[in-house]
């Protein structure tokens, strides 16, 4: 069988898969996942980067959603960083409604995470409140733009660090996509 369904994962190192003990992600747990649901082969694109904030994804999106001419479905799963900085809210919103709608044009379907609460973290302790004003942003972007919204919700114990997951919660948020 060649690979012949595509998706491309945007985001930032919980994307990547930063510290899952087995050097996986959600992209690699869900084409595993895809591939046994349908019996059809799937490649997930991991475009996740470590550290990055929204604004670095909407620099780097167009040629990745351009360059993927057969994925159909973007995920995008974006705003840990940015509640670390903290990235103004219309900033953030401008970001991901240019990607959401860049992908659009292309004809893509997207589905947008929610940013998961975060676990006992220093370097994020102070900007917690971020992850509810960003999340309700995303909901509204998922509105306007008619994508599909995917709450991550109650997955603090599948974190590793209070940030990142184990290889456990990249198989859960797989699922959960």
């Amino acid at each position: 069988m060649e690979i012949w369904r595509e998706v491309i994962c945007l985001g930032d190192s919980l994307t990547y898969g930063a510290r899952d003990e087995y050097g996986r992600s959600y992209p690699a747990e869900l084409s595993k996942i895809l591939k046994e649901k349908t019996k059809d082969n799937w490649f997930c694109h991991n475009y996740g980067v470590n550290g990055n904030t929204s604004s670095d994804i909407y620099r780097r999106s167009w040629p990745i959603l351009k360059s993927n001419e057969n994925a159909k479905i973007v995920i995008l799963l974006v705003g840990t960083n940015d509640t670390k900085i903290p990235i103004p809210k219309d900033i953030f919103q401008d970001n991901v409604s240019s990607i959401v709608s860049q992908a659009k044009c292309l004809g893509k379907q997207i589905i947008i995470g929610t940013i998961p609460s975060l676990g006992l973290s220093p370097a994020y302790l102070k900007n917690k409140d971020y992850i509810i004003q960003y999340n309700e942003i995303l909901k509204k972007i998922s509105l306007d733009y008619e994508t599909f919204l995917v709450e991550l919700i109650n997955l603090e114990n599948l974190m590793i660090d209070g940030v990142h997951f184990k290889n456990d919660g990249n198989k859960k948020i797989a699922e959960i996509f």
